[in-house]
């Protein structure tokens, strides 16, 4: 505090020598004193916010000398200040006096403003100082040109609020990478409002982007701003039309013709804007109008125009095919269509004449067509032709109206017949209204006329009622014929305009008009007979002036709140008799008359407006007729009162006690209620939203009663403005306007909290708060440790400054199990308790206090920050408000419960793990049992049955011949060897496990795949070798009946193969042998039990899986050579087994096959010698899991070997003999497979 008196005692020292060096010099250059006195400074231009001193100096030599005799103390000194046109004074405690002819006048954080300082003395004006307070130069907002027709552009901008005196200086360019540039000249007299001209010669024409710069400055700092003008969209094209000329016209077209001299300077064309408006009528609605644009001209066609020969109104604007280009001014243009003669007639009714009086002359009427069906010039009516008693007579004998015609010498026993025509200056129409005027007679006027006829008005809705009684006779009526038309001064039977009808059913005996008719109106009827009527009878009104004039009997229409329309009839009363009509009305106050007034009115008013009423007040009023004679008695009062206006508004709305919610609202009753006040509905208005509130009212309230109002719910520290209007049944203008902000607030949480953790830090980021109910001063930041038993830790506070970026940065805690964390973060809002103290406030900062930030804000707080923290929690300056915490929780590790979830997760994953396998597993097996078959196909059991005569087979593989039954069966064939007689099995079991185990495993997916596979190819390919044609279930033996069917192996495709180089010409010899692996055994005649046979004695192979006992009794053994018959048959006798040996109800399993002798030589096969005796050499025992093996067979001999096996002694014989493959053998035969050959017999 010290430092700073120090340097204000030192800068008035200043201030006072350099007012005492100013007076010297004025002095000494004017050899005596100027003036009283002097000011210091004299002009001063200051940026907002800056501190100012203005000093005020007595000169007292001009007080010492002669000339005055005034004196002046540094007592009598103060200021009179005019700032922004409002006076103020600063004198006593404003001012500081330096010494005994100085005083000092301090100003801090100066506002704008435009101030002058006037240095008083008494009452003598000394000097004055100007001051200016404002801104460095702003930027303008609404800088905008327009050019017209590419000769010049113009262009405006508005000022700155600025108090200080700037200048602007306006250039253009249209080459942005140019320096040179065009200066042009503005008009500164409409300030703020700058005008600016681009005249034709810097116009750039052609130029489409104008780069204009506003170079803007002042003595506080300079400022320049760019902005880019595109010529072509802010172009606006001169008005179309020029030498405009008329192409073509027609009855419903026109083609109009203008020059456009500019037309090369368009860039992309030009839109038109074409509004076609008939005359009386609502614009045509069009998707467009036909035109054609040239080099220099343009061309408009208007088409399919409604009305022919009337009168339109063109407008046409154009711009520039732009966005943002603007309309020329509209070219007006007034034309008509072509004339073309009338498309109708007038139309009549039924009794649409009137007979006069004197019964010599007759008037017709009709209903005249409307301005737009006229279609031409010296539009008219004319008879074309009129007929009596059917003989065609002179028309032009007759006068023709408008709206009527009259016939002269009309003869009422003669019948007419007149035709009516609409016609022109084209001609007339096609068609004719024809209109029957029968002969009346004197009965049919005594008899067939409407009686009685009387008219009423109706003043409420401006209607009348025509009534009638029926005629004396109505035998014969058909119905009745009401007209109406406005009425000529006068002339009962005349009509001023059209006539109008309707016909009313001859029940009824009135008629009413639409409301709104003609205070004076001609009504009519007639009543239509067959083959008669007497026409038209109109309303009539005949009276003597000396007649008493009825009391009148006004009614009130239309209502306001300033007046009161009075409307009333003359029924009874003919209006030529009247002279006018007397009104009188009176304010009623307090039940008196008050201030009556009385009006007279032409005898021709059915109706007056009362003017410039009160609202909401009673009146009195009463009418009467006179005429020359006599008037007729006042009508009864009809007492009334004003409708409700709008109140005038609220007075002195102000605000008594904000808080950071509510507001406390005061004001004054309206001077004049106008009516029933309700209510108040004030509007608030913040962030450009205004809503409404209203607040109710009660009648008995004085005028200058004052009413309060508390308005709640509003939002903290937002800028709210409200106004009041005052409500009866409309609203009062408004109230004066309050602006007022509501205090600081709670804010809501911060949003969005996001914890990153990594092994050496943690970052925490979050958003500020949606609604911050104040500035957001800093941000508070916990972090929170919880042990095992939830026992808090610790729990460090940290502080961040509100910022764009809300972060901060630890260090990652060491993460001890079972531990929690819970970072939390709140905004925090403060609000000064009293401004005075933070004049007090130390505000020097203690770094150390920064160290015990357990999370740093990033960047990291600056000291001034941290200073403003450390003051805003002091709660003797600050009131805090501080929002709900936003958390983010982490474990360390998983808690007790959330171990236990997991191990009943990871039991109940488990289980359905192995449910689902144990079901996959029951459908494996129950698809496996479904495969087991035990009964075999019907056309299999059929064929094992019954022998069938294979004598009519031929050598094909599909399909019966001669006599056969035509069925064949796919099955695997295999070549097996011979078996001599001395080849019998030593003993065959039957019915043990294996044979199970064989049945068991007969079904395989693979198989069946197989098979499907095969029923695909064989329409097409040739089966494999490892299958043969089966007829009727017996297998083939003859080679040349297979070859239709086997697939030839390579071998056989190359007869030069040798052995060597296909040492394995069967690959699948190694499999398990397969019921068609046993070759085809030839039966003995005399056994008993065996299966059926064929002529050539091939034996049927079983299809059930399993070899039969009656396959191995039935094995084939080869035919003996011619050259030992007696050999051979020795041989197939020793190969027939025991009966006991063979149990034929049971299958033989793959096991028992070693039981068999082995096979003997093969005649005709030359090549490795036998062993002669068999019987003494040892068996390969089979496998132990149930089955033999290809290889176990051939080396036990039980059947012949592999084409292999013996390539090399049989290579002579082979090129003689096709040699037969042994088949490709995979597998073992399944019931699947069998099945399939059964149901594939058809494509044998």
């Amino acid at each position: 505090m010290q430092i700073n008196d120090c340097k204000e005692t030192k800068m008035q020292q200043i201030t006072f020598a350099l007012a005492i060096i100013l007076a010297c010099c004025i002095v000494g250059l004017n050899g005596q004193p100027p003036s009283p006195g002097w000011v210091v400074p004299e002009k001063a231009e200051v940026p907002v916010g800056s501190d100012l001193n203005i000093t005020c100096t007595i000169n007292q030599a001009f007080f010492d000398s002669s000339k005055t005799n005034e004196t002046c103390r540094v007592n009598d000194l103060y200021f009179k200040a005019n700032i922004n046109d409002a006076v103020r004074y600063f004198n006593g405690s404003d001012l500081q006096i330096i010494n005994e002819t100085t005083i000092m006048m301090s100003f801090k954080n100066m506002s704008d403003q435009e101030g002058e300082y006037l240095c008083m003395c008494k009452e003598m004006g000394m000097f004055s100082s100007k001051v200016d307070v404002g801104t460095k130069p702003l930027p303008v907002q609404d800088f905008n040109c327009t050019s017209y027709d590419w000769d010049y552009m113009f262009c405006n901008f508005t000022e700155p609020r600025n108090s200080i005196n700037t200048k602007y200086n306006i250039s253009f360019t249209t080459d942005k990478n140019t320096n040179y540039r065009y200066y042009v000249d503005c008009n500164f007299d409409a300030a703020p409002v700058v005008n600016c001209n681009i005249t034709s010669e810097q116009y750039k024409k052609f130029s489409q982007i104008y780069f204009f710069r506003l170079d803007i400055a002042n003595t506080l700092g300079n400022a320049s701003q760019d902005i880019e003008v595109n010529n072509v969209e802010r172009m606006v094209l001169a008005r179309p039309g020029q030498n405009l000329k008329l192409l073509n016209r027609t009855k419903d077209s026109i083609c109009l013709s203008w020059e456009t001299p500019r037309r090369s300077n368009f860039v992309g064309g030009v839109l038109w804007r074409v509004f076609v408006t008939p005359e009386n009528f609502p614009t045509l609605v069009r998707p467009m109008w036909r035109n054609n644009s040239s080099a220099a001209k343009d061309t408009l066609c208007l088409t399919e125009l409604p009305y022919p020969g009337y009168n339109y109104l063109l407008e046409l604007r154009v711009r520039n095919n732009k966005t943002k280009s603007r309309w020329s001014p509209p070219l007006n243009y007034e034309f008509r269509t072509a004339a073309e003669r009338p498309a109708r007639p007038p139309r009549v009714t039924n009794g649409s004449f009137y007979v006069y009086s004197s019964e010599s002359s007759l008037t017709l009427y009709w209903e005249q067509l409307q301005k737009h069906e006229m279609n031409g010039d010296n539009f008219t009516y004319v008879i074309s032709e009129i007929r009596c008693n059917d003989t065609i007579s002179d028309a032009s004998k007759i006068k023709v109206d408008t709206n009527s015609a009259t016939i002269d010498n009309w003869k009422r026993d003669a019948h007419y017949e007149v035709f009516i025509r609409s016609s022109n200056i084209m001609g007339t129409s096609l068609e004719a209204s024809r209109l029957y005027i029968p002969s009346i007679s004197s009965e049919d006027r005594r008899l067939r006329m409407p009686l009685k006829i009387q008219g009423v008005y109706h003043s409420s809705n401006s209607s009348y009622t025509l009534g009638w009684k029926p005629p004396k006779n109505t035998s014969g009526l058909i119905d009745y014929t009401v007209f109406w038309c406005n009425a000529k001064p006068a002339l009962l039977s005349k009509c001023n305009g059209t006539i109008h009808f309707e016909h009313v059913s001859p029940d009824r005996l009135e008629y009413s008009t639409a409301s709104g008719q003609s205070p004076s109106l001609n009504m009519a009827v007639s009543a239509n007979f067959v083959g008669r009527n007497t026409g038209m009878h109109w309303v009539t009104c005949t009276g003597d002036g000396n007649d008493d004039l009825a009391k009148m009997d006004p009614a009130i229409g239309e209502l306001t709140d300033t007046s009161i329309t009075v409307k009333w009839g003359t029924e009874g009363v003919c209006a030529a008799i009247l002279s006018g009509y007397n009104l009188t009305y009176c304010k009623r106050s307090d039940g008196k008359p008050d201030n009556c007034t009385t009006m007279e009115l032409p005898k021709d008013a059915t109706s007056y407006k009362i003017m410039n009423l009160e609202p909401y007040t009673f009146y009195t009023i009463k009418m009467s007729m006179y005429s020359p004679k006599r008037a007729s008695k006042y009508s009864d009062e009809l007492f009334q009162r004003t409708a409700q206006g709008a109140p005038t508004p609220p007075r002195q709305l102000m605000y008594l006690n904000v808080t950071n919610s509510s507001v406390h609202l005061a004001w004054k009753q309206p001077i004049k209620a106008n009516g029933m006040l309700v209510e108040y509905r004030g509007s608030i208005t913040h962030d450009n939203t205004t809503n409404y509130f209203d607040v109710p009212t009660l009648t008995a309230e004085l005028v200058n009663n004052e009413k309060h109002y508390v308005l709640n719910n509003l939002t903290a520290y937002t800028e709210y403005e409200i106004s009041l209007r005052a409500k009866t049944i409309h609203y009062s203008e408004p109230s004066n306007t309050i602006r007022f902000r509501t205090a600081v607030g709670l804010p809501s949480p911060p949003t969005k909290l996001h914890v990153e953790n990594s092994p050496w830090s943690t970052v925490l980021e979050w958003k500020p708060p949606s609604f911050p109910a104040g500035r957001l001063e800093f941000y508070e930041v916990v972090i929170i440790e919880r042990n095992a038993n939830n026992t808090i830790i610790g729990q460090p506070f940290s502080y961040v400054s509100a910022r764009p970026n809300l972060t901060c940065v630890m260090k990652t805690p060491l993460c001890t199990p079972l531990h929690r964390f819970t970072y939390k973060v709140r905004a925090v809002n403060a609000e000064i308790l009293d401004p005075m103290l933070l004049t007090h406030v130390d505000k020097t900062f203690t770094r150390q206090s920064m160290q015990s930030q357990k999370c740093d804000a990033q960047p990291p707080l600056t000291d001034s920050e941290w200073s403003d923290i450390q003051n805003y929690l002091n709660s003797s300056l600050y009131r805090l408000y501080k929002s709900a915490w936003t958390t983010h929780d982490v474990s360390c590790s998983p808690g007790q419960n959330n171990f236990k979830v997991f191990v009943t997760s990871v039991e109940v994953a488990t289980s359905i793990i192995f449910f689902c396998a144990f079901a996959y597993m029951a459908y494996r097996k129950l698809l496996k049992m479904s495969d087991i078959d035990l009964v075999l196909p019907p056309g299999i059991d059929e064929t094992r049955k019954k022998p069938i005569d294979h004598g009519s087979n031929g050598g094909g593989t599909g399909g019966s011949a001669g006599g056969g039954v035509g069925i064949g069966i796919i099955a695997t064939r295999l070549d097996l060897p011979h078996y001599s007689q001395h080849d019998l099995p030593q003993d065959f079991s039957s019915g043990n496990e294996s044979s199970k185990l064989l049945l068991a495993n007969s079904s395989s997916g693979g198989m069946l795949e197989q098979r499907d596979a095969y029923e695909e190819r064989t329409l097409t390919t040739l089966p494999p070798s490892s299958y043969m044609s089966m007829s009727q279930g017996l297998l083939l033996d003859d080679d040349s009946q297979m070859t239709a069917t086997e697939l030839q192996s390579s071998s056989q495709a190359n007869p030069n193969l040798n052995a060597n180089s296909n040492p394995n010409p069967n690959p699948n010899a190694g499999g398990y042998i397969k019921p068609t692996q046993m070759k085809n055994w030839t039966t003995p005649s005399s056994m008993a039990n065996t299966l059926p046979s064929t002529a050539n004695g091939q034996l049927s192979m079983p299809l059930s899986g399993y070899v039969p006992v009656q396959v191995l009794q039935s094995r084939p053994t080869n035919a003996p050579a011619a050259t030992a018959p007696a050999a051979a048959a020795a041989a197939t006798a020793a190969t027939q087994a025991p009966m006991h040996l063979l149990n034929t109800s049971n299958y033989v399993q793959a096991a028992d096959l070693h039981k068999l002798k082995p096979l003997a030589p093969m005649s005709g096969v030359t090549g490795p010698a036998m062993p002669t005796t068999l019987a003494a050499t040892p068996l390969m025992m089979p496998n132990g899991f149930g089955y033999t093996a290809m290889e176990q067979l051939q080396r036990n001999g039980l059947i012949k070997p592999t084409p292999a096996t013996a390539a090399v002694s049989t290579a002579q014989q082979s090129q003689q003999t096709p040699q037969r493959l042994q088949p490709n053998i995979g597998g073992y035969v399944t019931p699947q497979d069998l099945n399939a050959l059964a149901h594939n017999r058809h494509m044998l």
